[in-house]
């Protein structure tokens, strides 16, 4: 009975105690790293902190989907598919996301007023130069910890869209403790971890949701000058938002207001506009279970789970 509690049919652990081994250390990792080292977002050392956690995850990963995975390539099994245009989909992320700042900063100048000013100083010009580096590895760290390895097996074990909807719901919890952080915050903070899981599950690689969420924060901080969930950024645009703070988020920024869910929806309309033209970012990721050592199950036919086999989109190829 504890064997068939602990182990699937082919001799691996269940996907569910997998997805808890790997949340928790990845969530100790996270927590030991920010304790030690109390990374502010304008300095050097978040740099170190973010590079810390990503290396250090995705080792834990690597380890674990070596041994209770059984897998061959890990790394494309944790999300790092090389079978996918790499260049393109972290490209055409980038642009995604920094699409959908400016529509909800648009959204603001039509209902109310938007300003920059140009700070082109030495110190202005030292806090872009760090931001430029935190932000892509901020990015990977999240998706590598919402979108990654955990995601994953809860997605193997209960289904796409469910692992979804709870993974999108956990995003969310740690920036209610961001500053300024309100409800409807974290309501399209939820909301834009739905649409980076749905980014995932098109591409079935982590290429796209990391160029999603690198674009929107690069953007929103380095091109507009604006907050970014509820932390202020030091660089070279000073923005300021002026209007009703359901519509521009207040002091947390876009993400908490209407403009930043307004950008959110248009953004799933867009996901679905792209799961109809395959050829613009390629066909997706071979599922997880194409990476597992076939010795270790127990037929071809039962190798994988209907969440792992393919794509939860409609098809298009």
């Amino acid at each position: 009975m504890a064997s068939a509690v602990l182990r699937s049919p082919d001799g691996r652990v269940r996907p569910i105690w997998r997805f808890l081994i790997a949340a928790v250390l990845a969530l100790l990792c996270w927590i030991s790293v920010g304790l030690l080292l109390r990374p502010d977002l304008n300095s050097s050392l978040a740099v170190i902190a973010f590079a810390i956690v990503v290396s250090v995850n995705v080792s834990i990963f690597f380890a674990l989907s070596l041994t209770l995975d059984r897998t061959t390539r890990p790394m494309a099994y944790i999300g790092f598919s090389t079978d996918v245009p790499v260049a393109r989909l972290i490209a055409l992320g980038f642009a995604f996301g920094a699409a959908m700042v400016s529509l909800a900063v648009l959204a603001i100048a039509i209902g109310g007023t938007v300003s920059f000013r140009w700070r082109m100083d030495g110190a202005m010009l030292q806090a872009a130069a760090v931001q430029m580096a935190v932000f892509p590895i901020a990015a990977l760290h999240e998706e590598l910890m919402f979108r990654g390895y955990p995601f994953q097996r809860l997605m193997e074990s209960i289904g796409a869209w469910p692992a979804v909807i709870i993974l999108s719901l956990l995003f969310a919890v740690p920036h209610l403790y961001n500053p300024n952080s309100t409800i409807f915050a974290a309501f399209n903070t939820a909301a834009v971890g739905s649409l980076l899981g749905a980014a995932y599950l098109l591409s079935r690689s982590l290429w796209l949701p990391w160029g999603i969420h690198w674009g929107w924060n690069f953007v929103l901080a380095i091109g507009y000058g604006l907050s970014v969930s509820g932390f202020d950024t030091a660089g070279p645009v000073d923005g300021l938002a002026v209007g009703p703070e359901w519509l521009t988020g207040g002091a947390y920024g876009i993400e908490g207001g209407a403009s930043g869910s307004i950008a959110i929806v248009v953004g799933f309309g867009v996901l679905l506009w792209l799961v109809r033209r395959p050829g613009l970012i390629g066909a997706p990721a071979p599922a997880p279970a194409t990476y597992v050592i076939a010795s270790s199950l127990p037929s071809s036919s039962s190798s994988s789970s209907p969440s792992e086999s393919s794509s939860p989109f409609p098809s298009s190829e």
